[in-house]
C-alpha cells in the first residue's frame, strides 16, 4: 500500500513540474505572433512611392497610411485606379474611371499584384490555432489555419526572429495542398520606428505570372486630410515622383 501511495505521490510530481513546459511552446508562440503585428503596425503616418513591374510592363503606386484615421490610400499611376481602405480585412471603397465600388483586401489593383493586405499585418487571426511548422537560429516558420474572413484555407509566414518581420507568405485556397501564391519580402528599411520592405516579389501560381515592386518609404509628418476622407479621396492631388528605371 505504501509502496502504490509513493508511485501516485511520484505521478503528481512529475505532472505538476512537466506541465508547464508543455504549454510554454502556445503561449510563448503567441506573445512571438503579438510582437510581429505590433511591428507591422502603423504608429506614424507613412507613405510609400511604389515601382511596379509585370510582364515587362512597368507602372507606379502611391501608398499612404494615417493610423489615426485608421486607413490606408493605393492609387496606380497609368490607369488612374485609387482605393481607400481600412487596415484589416473590412471592406473599402475603390474608383476606377469614375465609378465608386466596394474593394476587397485581398483583392488586387487593376494590372498589378498589389494588394490592400499587403499592407497591414493580415495573419492577425485566432493565434491559438497557429503553431510552428519549421524553425532554425534565424527564421521561423508558422502555419496558420485561418478564420472565415480570409479567403485562404491556410497561410505559411517565415519570420526573421530578430527582426520580427515576415520575409516569405505561402497562401493555400481551397486545400492545403493548393499554393496559390507566393510573396518574398526584403531590403527592409526602419521607417517611423518599423521595419519596412523596400522590395516585394509576388509569384501567382494560378496566372502563372511573376511581378516585382520597389517600395521608397517616408514619413508623412502632415498627413493630407482629403486622401482619407471617403467624400474627398477620389479627387486628391497625389505628388508623383518622376519616373525612374528603378
Amino acid at each position: 500500500m505504501h509502496a502504490m501511495m509513493r508511485l501516485a505521490v511520484a505521478v503528481i510530481v512529475a505532472a505538476t513540474l512537466t506541465a508547464p513546459a508543455a504549454f510554454a511552446m502556445p503561449s510563448d508562440l503567441v506573445a512571438f505572433l503579438e510582437r510581429t503585428e505590433r511591428m507591422a503596425s502603423y504608429p506614424k503616418a507613412v507613405a510609400a512611392d511604389i515601382s511596379m513591374e509585370r510582364g515587362g510592363v512597368r507602372d507606379r503606386a502611391f501608398l499612404a497610411v494615417d493610423p489615426e484615421a485608421g486607413k490606408m490610400f493605393l492609387a496606380v499611376h497609368s490607369s488612374g485606379w485609387r482605393a481607400l481602405m481600412p487596415l484589416d480585412w473590412n471592406d473599402g471603397i475603390a474608383v476606377d474611371s469614375g465609378k465608386r465600388t466596394p474593394w476587397k483586401a485581398d483583392q488586387p489593383a487593376p494590372g498589378t499584384d498589389l494588394r490592400p493586405m499587403e499592407f497591414f499585418p493580415f495573419w492577425r487571426s485566432n493565434y491559438e490555432t497557429a503553431f510552428i511548422s519549421d524553425e532554425n537560429r534565424t527564421e521561423k516558420t508558422i502555419t496558420f489555419y485561418t478564420d472565415k474572413v480570409s479567403p485562404y484555407a491556410l497561410m505559411v509566414l517565415t519570420f526573421d526572429k530578430t527582426r520580427l518581420v515576415p520575409t516569405m507568405v505561402k497562401y493555400y485556397q481551397g486545400s492545403t495542398k493548393t499554393l496559390v501564391r507566393l510573396r518574398r519580402n526584403a531590403d527592409f528599411s526602419v521607417v517611423g520606428s518599423r521595419l519596412r520592405p523596400g522590395s516585394i516579389l509576388f509569384d501567382d501560381f494560378q496566372e502563372n505570372r511573376h511581378s516585382k515592386c520597389r517600395l521608397h518609404w517616408r514619413m508623412l509628418d502632415d498627413p493630407p486630410a482629403d486622401l482619407f476622407s471617403e467624400k474627398t479621396f477620389a479627387e486628391a492631388s497625389i505628388d508623383w515622383p518622376q519616373a525612374s528605371g528603378r
